[in-house]
């Protein structure tokens, strides 16, 4: 309800505005995730002054650290919830919250805010795997489908096989094209690649 008022965008988006461009896309913004990522995106608008009013995670329990700093920024870590609605007549102006129990939403709440940003998660990009006929498996850790059976001699890296994170992306694909390599009669070795405060694991 509500999910297409101005304001309500993608989390990713809200981090790319404020990462590349410099710009924040509201002074107190709720963020509604199912996935560690927006989290860091939360983080990151905090740290550039930005005050998230709440960060509303389906999920019933978080890692303890990202709710730790989460409280440290002033952020209220709201795990085992949901967003049921937002409200505002020209833009978002708040958003309905209710805890989740037993499958069931509980009492509703509603928090003022001035933009909602949202993550579902990530989901590998496996079109051309699957082209090859390759088949995929669910995967209930990453809550995604990941390739599983390869019918042709294709390597797959990074993220298409549900590894996030630069740094863990480079090398993987590094190992990879260096297989590639050598099953083509060539000499190849996979280079390490460092990157600075990578966020693995955040998609």
């Amino acid at each position: 309800d509500g999910n297409d008022r101005p304001g309500v965008m993608l989390a990713g988006a809200a981090q790319t505005y404020l990462n590349r461009y410099g710009v924040k896309v509201g002074d107190r913004p709720a963020v509604v995730t199912s996935h560690d990522s927006a989290w860091y995106a939360a983080f990151d608008l905090a740290e550039a002054g930005v005050k998230p009013a709440a960060i509303v995670d389906v999920r019933p329990s978080v890692d303890s650290a990202l709710t730790d700093r989460a409280r440290a920024l002033g952020i209220d870590a709201l795990p085992g919830h949901t967003a049921t609605g937002t409200s505002g007549r020209l833009r978002v102006k708040s958003l309905r919250v209710n805890p989740l129990r037993d499958g069931k939403a509980g009492t509703a709440r509603t928090i003022a805010c001035d933009a909602v940003l949202m993550c579902g998660g990530w989901t590998p990009s496996l079109h051309l795997f699957s082209h090859t006929r390759g088949t995929l498996a669910w995967d209930e850790t990453l809550k995604a489908f990941l390739p599983d059976r390869k019918t042709e001699a294709v390597h797959i890296a990074g993220a298409g096989r549900g590894l996030w994170g630069i740094g863990t992306a480079l090398e993987d694909g590094a190992t990879a094209g260096a297989e590639a390599a050598r099953s083509a009669g060539r000499t190849a070795e996979a280079q390490a690649h460092a990157v600075a405060a990578d966020r693995t694991g955040a998609g």
